[in-house]
């Protein structure tokens, strides 16, 4: 393999490699949102304005090995702005980070040291943005290796989503059934039984492929319910809808998506979306319905069992519950993982951008001895 990349800088070139895009974050990935099938969507809605700077790194035997999809965004007016590398997924809708180089394994380091040479090499950007990629990426301490011996800044900072809370999954379906208590076990039977008995209830583990669209719709219904305008996925941004739409069941027919419902004879009651690319899975988005009368169901609790269950039959290992701990922690027992951010900054624009952004992202800088 080269260590030096191809540059694609249309998308109808990054569009020609979307097939073997998909096979290699299938095999590949460490997050359900480096899918191909979540990013090629993501970039043509969010980014089309912004110049693309889509790394690719072939074989010996011309097989796509290893990709990272830029964007170059010049900000700011006068002679000089700043330039920005971001990668695509770390801006656009609020579902936002966990991305990162996507490489085969056993090449990944040899990679990461091609990326590191285009980064010297390359003198169109000021800052390079990192943004949480997943918990153990050797990315974050590469290129802060990489800037110090190239007087670059790495400005690490960290937010309230800087800790996700994963849980690693047995290997079959016995397993995920022993996760929980006898005591715990029962009483959800029960729970379900009252279910089924109100209002003719019904929980699927994953709706069929066709009824995708009317569940995510119910998904967006269920949030604006809860949240008012102050939902921050669908209400504040017209795209996300469109987005879903057209990534979660093209990510479905890939076996990589599943949407779990509670429903009744009145109509959807509970959706949980979840994400899954090789054997990383992830809540994408949860919803409830706000009517107390079903409160005594804990339909979240049972969407998420089956949910996960379901990425367990996948043969998923981790199920990612993204930000917030509380009872992920206590009832589903996932650990709170470290992802680290950072901004990469040259020269004295780009280094002062760093800091100044770093700041601002993060509320201040991750000092390090």
């Amino acid at each position: 393999m080269s260590g030096q990349p191809q540059v694609l800088t249309s998308p109808d070139e990054v569009e020609a490699h979307l097939s073997e895009w998909r096979a290699l974050t299938a095999r590949a990935a460490r997050s359900p949102l480096e899918a191909a099938d979540w990013l090629w969507p993501l970039g043509r809605r969010y980014l089309a304005s912004q110049q693309t700077r889509v790394l690719t790194w072939r074989s010996e035997d011309d097989r796509l090995s290893a990709i990272l999809p830029l964007s170059l965004l010049a900000q700011g007016s006068g002679p000089r702005p700043l330039r920005q590398l971001a990668p695509w997924g770390t801006l656009g809708p609020r579902m936002r980070g966990l991305v990162d180089l996507v490489a085969e394994p056993e090449t990944r380091e040899e990679t990461l040291d091609g990326l590191c040479a285009w980064l010297r090499g390359e003198r169109e950007w000021d800052v390079l943005r990192l943004l949480r990629p997943q918990a153990g990426s050797t990315t974050p301490a590469r290129l802060r290796t990489e800037a110090g011996q190239a007087g670059w800044t790495y400005a690490p900072y960290r937010t309230v989503r800087s800790t996700t809370y994963q849980l690693d999954l047995p290997a079959e379906g016995d397993g995920w059934a022993k996760h929980l208590s006898s005591k715990t076990r029962k009483v959800m039977r029960w729970e379900v039984r009252k279910f089924e008995g109100f209002r003719g209830g019904r929980l699927d583990a994953a709706m069929a492929q066709d009824e995708l669209p009317e569940a995510l719709d119910a998904l967006q219904r269920l949030l604006h319910e809860r949240w008012g305008e102050n939902e921050t996925y669908f209400s504040a941004d017209p795209q996300f809808r469109e987005l879903v739409h057209e990534a979660v069941p093209a990510m479905a027919r890939q076996g990589a998506a599943w949407l779990t419902v509670a429903r009744d004879e009145t109509g959807i009651q509970g959706v949980l979306a979840s994400l899954a690319q090789n054997g990383y899975a992830m809540a994408l988005a949860v919803a409830m319905t706000t009517n107390n009368e079903y409160n005594r169901f804990s339909l979240g609790k049972h969407l998420f069992d089956l949910g996960i269950g379901e990425a367990v039959a996948r043969g998923c290992h981790t199920y990612d519950f993204l930000w917030i701990g509380g009872y992920k922690e206590d009832f589903w027992h996932a650990q709170g993982r470290e992802l680290e951010s950072a901004m990469v900054g040259r020269g004295l624009l780009g280094r002062a951008a760093a800091l100044l952004s770093a700041r601002r992202e993060g509320g201040g800088l991750i000092r390090r001895r």
